[in-house]
């Protein structure tokens, strides 16, 4: 039985069996009974207690090898000891999966994380699905599957509604918060499933369930960490193809037991930073707090995606639309300005307002129906490939009458109508019936705002644009880095090694050689051309600059005999046991500097960075990330976001930096990164420098991983 097959078995079972149920209506087995039963759950609840007391809903048995079928679904509401005995009766049975509820394993320490593999072991030898410890269950409400305790369930069963948003929750309270959400908003979810502690059902394989899920259009993500990475992107780029949207909240900020690397690429490429960059990648959207993610998911759910970037806003109050615009622009939204056609359409439905974008109508008491004109207005504009329709209580009498027009507007035309609500109390009516009529709304501009730039990135990606493509490795440098490599072992090349390595590959190094000697550094900084640079050359000294191995702008013979003495005689004291191979000569070449890096994150794997060069990259955490390979247009992307972008654009009389040939290098090596993950570990490239026109690399290390 496949992975999909066997979650669905147990997610929508036909039959399920309470073990530890009792008529105690405090316990967590006869809650599950309660909301199955107020949920018009139709098939057979077995109920297992060793006293077989009486209990209403269920027929009593005292084992599970005593049931009279197997049960598609075993709910374990028994202390922790008792569940390895119990999950052997559910194998004995040929039971589909169980949920367990109780904590007390991993998370506490090596005792209960000793148990927690020993029932993930029994499970899955005997083909049962395991869903938690610190599970809050399954929340079908179409199906009447409520195999949950959670207290939003005992709110009357008409506000537990289905959905179109699907939830994966690593957080079991935090999903009761968002039925309740939904709940006040007159929403719900299709369906909602608690992971836990995922010993065996983790978030990848629920999410992949969701995306072929029916009933799920959009489906959201409430996590901590990504266990499985291969398994999640998979279920990303399958969400993607099948047009369904996937919004995540990540949680925690705490970083993931990676091997302790030395490099300024390792230290930058945070575990948040790793998430944003994977996210961007799969066209996953990011949000902040779970009722955001709610209020995203809802919109993205019920929205098309647009052809293209443009978004017109059409507001009637002067504040909204500064607003609007100023958020926009900080979430690189694309608002074009409003043609002078436009403008001159626009002109006669103003009233005190302003045609621009956003719109602003002005006072609109005495024309409502101005506002429906205004839209259809940009509508028909190419320049505009979504419209913001931003409504507020004014006046109030006209709310429902303008989101009947909204509706009927939106049924009219084919660009995406994602509505902003601010109309608060006074305007209820308009939203519910906005709502009703499953029309994309949202009452906080940032959640509208994010889900819009959400829509665009999918759109980007559904058409193939800024996607970058795989390379293959090149047999020849392949063949030269498993010679370099070692058996069980991670291999550091010093410079002189790794730039080789990288003008085999075609990077532009800086030109220089390396010396063995105080009078070939002499002589190789003749045949280079003062000024030079002279470095310790040695695998075991990754930052020069602390061991004061390194000396700059040498501008003849005799400096460069004295540099040699100086940074041969200060390495060997900074480390005495490091293996010094002589020293780099290499040409002076001052400039703007950067950082570029690459590295495979243990989880989702091969990732590329760029930051500002020098410290200033680390001393404020100015670097992107991204999930290789990368495009040169997301590369442009990662330049773009950095704080020290203005060093790039002529600070203080500098030439400015060629960005576009910055960006083809950034993709270059993110390439490298994918074509290589088996073989290269980390690339640290600081400083990359531009100077003379052209970008170089004037710093390297590489480390290798262990061979075969």
């Amino acid at each position: 039985m496949n992975s999909s097959s066997s979650l669905s078995r147990f997610f929508r079972p036909a039959s399920i069996a309470i073990v530890g149920l009792s008529a105690d209506r405090a316990k967590h087995g006869q809650r599950v009974l309660a909301f199955l039963r107020k949920f018009g759950f139709k098939g057979p609840i077995w109920g297992v207690h060793p006293k077989t007391p009486p209990v209403e809903g269920a027929e009593m048995f005292p084992s599970l090898r005593e049931v009279p079928g197997s049960p598609d679904a075993v709910v374990l509401a028994v202390p922790p000891p008792a569940i390895p005995e119990v999950l052997e009766q559910a194998v004995e049975r040929g039971a589909g999966g169980a949920i367990l509820f109780s904590g007390g394993f991993a998370e506490t320490g090596d005792e209960g994380a000793a148990l927690q593999t020993r029932i993930r072991d029994i499970a899955r030898d005997g083909g049962v699905r395991l869903l938690g410890p610190n599970s809050s269950g399954v929340i079908h409400p179409a199906a009447g599957t409520v195999m949950s305790f959670l207290t939003c369930l005992e709110r009357p069963s008409d506000q537990i509604r289905s959905g179109p948003v699907g939830l994966v929750t690593q957080s079991g309270g935090t999903g009761s918060f968002i039925y309740n959400l939904a709940a006040e908003r007159g929403g719900g979810l299709a369906i909602s499933i608690s992971t836990g502690n995922e010993p065996d059902i983790e978030l990848g394989e629920a999410f992949a369930w969701l995306v072929a899920h029916p009933d799920v259009k959009a489906i959201a993500l409430l996590l901590e960490m990504v266990r499985n990475g291969p398994r999640f992107i998979e279920a990303a780029r399958a969400a993607l193809a099948a047009g369904k949207p996937v919004i995540a909240c990540k949680i925690g900020r705490s970083e993931s037991g990676q091997r302790i690397m030395r490099t300024h690429t390792a230290a930058l490429a945070g575990s948040m930073r790793t998430y944003e960059a994977v996210f961007h990648a799969l066209g996953i959207t990011m949000t902040r707090t779970p009722a955001e993610l709610y209020e995203v998911a809802e919109v993205m759910a019920r929205s098309a995606v647009p052809s293209g970037e443009g978004v017109g806003i059409v507001t009637h109050s002067g504040g909204a639309a500064v607003m609007l615009a100023d958020r926009a622009e900080e979430l690189g939204i694309s608002i074009p300005p409003t043609s002078e056609n436009l403008q001159q359409r626009l002109a006669p439905y103003l009233q005190m307002g302003a045609a621009g974008n956003p719109a602003d109508l002005g006072g609109i008491v005495g024309g409502p129906e101005r506002y429906t004109e205004v839209i259809r207005c940009f509508l028909d504009e190419p320049a505009y490939d979504l419209v913001i329709p931003v409504s507020t209580p004014h006046p109030s009498a006209h709310s429902a009458g303008r989101a009947r027009d909204l509706v009927k507007l939106a049924r009219e035309v084919e660009k995406p109508l994602p509505h902003l609500w601010l109309a608060g109390d006074l305007g209820k009516e308009g939203l519910d019936i906005l709502r009703e009529e499953n029309m994309p709304a949202a009452e906080n501009a940032d959640s509208l705002l994010r889900a819009v730039g959400g829509l665009i990135r999918l759109g980007k990606l559904r058409r193939g644009e800024g996607q970058a493509e795989d390379i293959w490795p090149n047999p020849s440098i392949l063949n030269q880095i498993e010679a370099m490599q070692e058996p069980d072992i991670y291999v550091d090349l010093s410079e002189a090694a790794s730039k080789w390595l990288l003008r085999e590959m075609g990077f532009p190094v800086v030109s220089g050689e390396l010396a063995e000697s105080e009078d070939e550094a002499a002589g190789a900084a003749e045949k280079i051309g003062f000024p030079v640079v002279l470095k310790a050359a040695s695998p075991d000294i990754p930052h020069k600059t602390e061991a004061d191995a390194i000396r700059l702008d040498l501008r003849s013979e005799e400096e460069v005999r004295r540099a040699w003495n100086e940074v041969m005689e200060n390495a060997q004291a900074y480390a005495p046991d490091a293996r010094i191979e002589g020293a780099l000569v290499e040409a002076f070449a001052p400039g703007t500097e950067i950082i570029l890096g690459i590295l495979q994150d243990e989880t989702f794997g091969p990732m590329v960075l760029i930051g500002s060069g020098g410290v200033i990259a680390e001393a404020m955490e100015d670097a992107a990330l991204g999930l290789a390979p990368v495009s040169e247009d997301d590369a442009a992307r990662m330049i773009e976001s950095l704080r020290g972008r203005s060093l790039l654009q002529g600070f203080r009389g500098t030439p400015p930096a060629d960005e576009p040939a910055l960006a083809k290098l950034a993709a270059n090596l993110s390439q490298v990164a994918a074509a290589y993950r088996d073989q290269i570990e980390e690339m640290d490239l600081n400083p990359v420098v531009f100077s003379g026109g052209e970008w170089r690399i004037a710093d390297a290390i590489i480390t290798l991983r262990p061979g075969k």
